[in-house]
């Protein structure tokens, strides 16, 4: 197994040797497997070239790499996974800081578990086992702790707690060279979401093993003041990127229910029946949701043939009446079997749309707007 060690520095003249012995024992520990220790160095004006140059000249498995400008570290380690593909023919790529706070000593734990067949290792300080250093102020505890319990919701990905840590390895082939890296939105920290999140999508087998994160062994820690928002961004990003017909198709939900009470209550000034007046909004409101759903919310799908229009509109009628149905049915139990109270109404009413907004979707993503499969594509051109 090539397994290549990814370790941007800046800054690091004080550690990098240290790491650099301390990585040496570890490797030793492998015999059947094949380690490089690709240093990406951001041009640092201590001297930390210097170190990894000397090191390299009698360390067989010390390379150096240097960046053409310092882009931040989620650029470096893009920089770097791609000559540890291209030049090192690495098979597995790890992600690993210089200043300690990745302990040398837990590299094993991902070792064994790339051996067990994992395509994505998670050195974890949120699983059982693993931790974090108790001097932390609380804000950074919590911004860690909190940021990946929000990835985690937002992002549907309940088998990983730990979604900010910096000491990873990931399967190259099928996977690492399976990424376009200009699609990464962060070239900062949140690249580690982003990264996972990519993996993941990809279908990679992924373990956490539990790490103790320490404090830097010496210097500053290179933690950016925007990461917090960055990350926000990043993980608001990948969800609304994943399932954008679905955020589109709320807005229209809402813009259709906007419709539906203007000209409701617009007819109700020339029509005095109320019903009819209610009904002809209700119509008119499905009509333009589905015009937006069609042009919009589902554009990648859209029909455009006449008379699958008018078909597909009457399919979006009848389905449009199910979750009124139901809303009808279980209001009106609900508040019968257990009182009429504002409280229990507007439970039963939240419940319904509820019910409405799952149903509808599925319904026109899987029947109206289904995605065509790769031989109704080339049928249709």
């Amino acid at each position: 197994m090539n397994i290549v060690i990814v370790m941007p520095t800046y800054n690091e003249a004080e550690n990098i040797g240290k790491m650099i012995s301390a990585l040496g024992e570890q490797f030793a520990k492998f015999p059947e497997d094949r380690f490089t220790l690709l240093v990406v160095e951001g041009n640092s004006p201590d001297g930390t070239a210097d170190v990894v140059r000397k090191s390299a000249e009698t360390i067989p498995y010390v390379h150096l790499l240097m960046e053409e400008k310092k882009a931040g570290i989620g650029a470096a380690y893009f920089y770097g996974f791609k000559y540890a593909m291209e030049k090192l023919d690495a098979d597995y790529v790890v992600e690993m800081d210089a200043d300690f706070q990745h302990n040398p000593n837990d590299l094993p734990k991902l070792i064994d578990a790339i051996h067990e067949g994992y395509d994505y290792v998670i050195g974890s300080r949120f699983t059982k086992g693993g931790s974090i250093p108790k001097d932390w102020a609380l804000y950074r505890k919590f911004l860690s702790f909190g940021g990946s319990l929000f990835s985690k919701i937002v992002l549907n990905m309940f088998n990983v707690n730990d979604f900010t840590t910096g000491f990873k390895a990931s399967r190259v082939r099928g996977f690492v060279d399976k990424i376009d890296f200009s699609t990464v939105s962060s070239k900062s920290f949140a690249y580690k979401i982003d990264l996972l999140y990519k993996m993941f999508k990809l279908g990679a087998r992924i373990k956490e093993v539990p790490i103790e994160f320490g404090l830097r062994d010496r210097g500053s820690s290179k933690i950016e003041k925007n990461t917090f928002m960055d990350s926000l961004l990043t993980v608001l990003k990948l969800r609304y990127e994943s399932n954008k017909s679905f955020f589109k198709f709320c807005i229209v939900g809402f813009t259709g229910l906007f419709v539906d009470i203007i000209l409701s209550n617009l007819f109700r000034l020339f029509i005095p029946n109320p019903s009819i007046a209610a009904s002809s909004a209700a119509m008119i409101a499905m009509m333009v949701t589905f015009i937006l759903n069609n042009l919009w919310s589902f554009s990648e799908n859209t029909i455009k043939e006449t008379k699958a229009l008018v078909k597909m509109f009457l399919l979006y009628v009848l389905g449009s009446i199910v979750p009124i149905i139901f809303r009808f049915i279980f209001v009106g139990y609900l508040t019968s079997a257990i009182n009429a109270s504002f409280l229990i109404y507007n439970v039963a009413l939240f419940v319904s749309i509820l019910f409405g907004l799952i149903w509808n979707y599925t319904f026109y993503s899987r029947i109206i707007w289904k995605k065509k499969s790769p031989k109704d594509a080339s049928t249709s051109k």
